[in-house]
């Protein structure tokens, strides 16, 4: 739980480190080529001007042989930094006739520019001026560098509210449902899931709450029909006069504690699927808090050479800038595939508690409920395959049948690879004709034989007693596509030759009315 909530936090930090960084990082380099070039412009332009204003100013000083006069007018440009040197040479004459040098500077950032001087038509000497762009860049370099760090300020503040709310908001309600359903996976119903709001994770606590009052009332009922049957049965054992009445109303018990047990096996099924998910989200989390801890590390060495006035090269604001993006796809990765997760578990524990007839497409919900069993087949050698045939539209119990198709492809892990070093589970998906389709399981393990075959669908029967095998999943699943889904199931096996579970099904299921058989709540 503390790692879902650091990868929360975590995930929320690096989405706004991206969010502000990396445009903020890409517009300063934009402004620093721009003002770069536009610092070059203004400086051709200007040497221009400034050349040809100074070429005709000194022709008069130059024809008198007057330097004092000449002197004053190069000097005056002392007072722009960027002017490096003014050199004026008369025509023919080996030394200038007047000059003015200031430093080098760097020769890239350097613009010459050559003009006559002229006096009636004749070019009596030559002006040569020497600028340079480095005053300004570098005052523009101050301008970026006072801009990231008002950006950096606005980021930690920005950080630190978003923080505060979403430990609000999220990871304490998140943390209270992962506790939930750490507590409902090991069977403790004791204590109650309260959580306030109406946002997606409150209504998932509102339906884990639920289902942990059914599983309550679900066992209170058992145990309650269990003793009574119990006595009844005992009594009967000694008294072999009892009325048809008696038999009657303890057959009628007996069929009560049948549904009970089924409802509860249900429900429990269910509870597995909160764990499995709970579990599978770790890795795309651990991997997305992986990236960020990469990543802060990256930007406090960055955040450093800022503090301590470091020069940063451009290399390493573009070496930063790619291992951040790389770092924001492999958490948009993690943490969609997190999202998902959440979002198939949510479809499938509202249709399984709401047991509501709705439209909706057969491969999606086949999908979604295998994003859900999966997490079991993870550790072992068996992998399950599909082949769904799209826009298979059908309006019947969504819910009702992904708790058929879990209960077959699980009945596939516990009972067809005993002894195998390999499998494979096939589910699949098409259409028979305008009214039906088919939803067929298949496995190529070790199979049955006729005797099994013919009593796989009778209740509390398995090939695994004693072994966690209750004997109610296969008859769980005859009462529910007969009775609910009004279609049929056939199981075609042969030993060593895989088993085959044909479920055919109407696009229209039959409207089911109160006290029909088979009417239970799907858990």
């Amino acid at each position: 739980m503390a790692l879902i909530r650091s990868s929360l936090r975590n995930a929320v930090m690096l989405a706004l480190l991206v969010g502000l960084l990396l445009p903020t990082a890409a517009v300063l380099l934009y402004e620093q080529q721009l003002s770069r070039q536009t610092v070059m412009d203004d400086l051709s332009r200007d040497l221009a001007r400034v050349s040809e204003v100074l070429a005709l100013s000194l022709a008069e000083p130059i024809w008198q042989v007057s330097p004092d006069l000449a002197e004053p007018m190069v000097k005056a440009q002392a007072d722009d930094p960027r002017f490096i040197s003014v050199v004026v040479t008369e025509t023919g004459a080996q030394q200038p006739f007047v000059e003015f040098h200031r430093g080098s500077g760097d020769e890239a950032l350097t613009r010459i520019a050559t003009r006559p001087v002229m006096r009636e038509g004749r070019q009596i000497a030559e002006l040569t001026l020497r600028m340079s762009a480095e005053p300004l860049l570098t005052l523009k370099r101050a301008e970026l560098l006072k801009m990231l760090w008002r950006s950096l300020l606005t980021l930690t503040l920005s950080l630190a509210l978003i923080l505060i709310v979403l430990q609000r908001r999220v990871l304490r309600p998140m943390a209270r449902l992962s506790e939930a359903a750490d507590e409902l996976a090991a069977g403790r119903l004791d204590k109650p899931l309260a959580l306030g709001g109406e946002d997606e994770i409150a209504r998932v606590g509102t339906a884990l709450e639920r289902m942990r009052l059914a599983l309550l009332k679900a066992f209170d009922d058992l145990r309650g029909h269990a003793s009574t049957l119990e006595d009844q049965v005992s009594q009967r054992t000694h008294e072999l006069t009892s009325t048809n009445a008696e038999l009657t109303q303890a057959l009628a018990n007996l069929k009560t504690a049948q549904r009970e047990l089924v409802e509860s096996e249900k429900l429990a099924s269910l509870g597995r699927l909160v764990a499995g998910v709970a579990h599978e989200l770790n890795t795309p989390l651990g991997n997305a808090l992986t990236v960020v801890s990469a990543l802060e590390d990256r930007w406090g060495k960055i955040d450093r050479m800022l503090t301590d006035n470091t020069p940063m090269r451009r290399s390493q604001l573009e070496e930063l800038v790619k291992d951040t993006r790389r770092g924001q796809d492999i958490l948009h990765r993690n943490v969609q595939k997190a999202a998902d997760l959440v979002r198939d578990f949510k479809q499938v524990a509202i249709d399984q508690t709401s047991d509501t007839r709705r439209d909706f497409e057969l491969a999606q919900v086949v999908e979604d409920v295998l994003v859900m069993v999966e997490p079991s087949f993870k550790h072992t050698p068996w992998r399950i395959e599909t082949a769904l045939q799209p826009d298979l539209r059908m309006s019947s119990y969504p819910g009702a049948l992904g708790q058929v198709l879990t209960n077959l492809v699980m009945n596939t892990l516990v009972h067809a690879f005993d002894g195998r070093e390999q499998g494979r589970v096939l589910v699949r998906c098409q259409r028979v004709d305008e009214d039906e389709v088919e939803l067929v399981v298949e496995d190529d393990g070790r199979g049955m034989d006729a005797s099994v075959v013919r009593r796989i669908f009778d209740p509390f029967f398995t090939t695994k007693l004693g072994k966690g095998g209750s004997g109610l999943g296969m008859h769980i699943v005859h009462n529910i596509v007969n009775h609910v889904l009004g279609g049929t199931i056939e199981v075609i096996s042969h030993p060593d030759a895989g088993t085959r579970m044909v479920v055919r099904l109407p696009v229209h299921a039959p409207s089911r009315t109160a006290g029909a058989p088979g009417d239970e709540r799907i858990g």
